[in-house]
């Protein structure tokens, strides 16, 4: 049974409280982080969120990035940390943000890149929950299609 989220607004410039959970739940191996970015109202409504954007070919028009920790699974199996980007990008995001100058880092796997599923990617051993925070945030802007205000709200789950 998951527990109620614990919400953290933060500026990527300040995510020390974030970046404190997130190592708390790499520590313990369980949980997950959500993480959206602050739009205006107006900027959604304008950017054609609508009924028959369920039928569209894009992910959503506000991104929603996540991050869970390495795991050890029942039967000693290790999943590493995983990030995910769900953005209104369209397809292939991996070859879109290299080309916007923000390419994945060394080692870093991409396990999807769909264009409604988003962008799911498998980190190596040892990186700091800082470094995918700071990747994630700057993912997210470069692949939003609406102007983010330039705060974030992590919904923290403790697993």
């Amino acid at each position: 049974m998951t527990s109620e989220p614990q919400y953290v607004e933060f500026q990527p410039d300040r995510p020390d409280d974030v970046v404190a959970a997130m190592e708390a739940a790499g520590a313990a191996g369980a949980g997950w982080v959500n993480f959206e970015p602050a739009v205006e109202a107006e900027n959604i409504a304008a950017a054609g969120s609508s009924t028959f954007a369920l039928f569209s070919g894009r992910g959503p028009v506000v991104p929603l990035a996540t991050w869970t920790p390495a795991t050890t699974q029942r039967r000693g199996r290790r999943e590493p940390a995983m990030i995910g980007l769900q953005h209104p990008a369209g397809a292939k995001a991996k070859p879109r943000l290299a080309e916007l100058g923000h390419p994945l880092p060394e080692g870093w796997t991409v396990v999807q890149d769909h264009v409604r599923k988003g962008l799911v990617v498998a980190l190596p051993d040892g990186v700091p929950a800082a470094d995918a925070l700071a990747w994630l945030v700057r993912a997210a802007r470069l692949l939003s299609t609406v102007p983010l205000t330039g705060e974030w709200r992590a919904a923290i789950y403790a697993g």
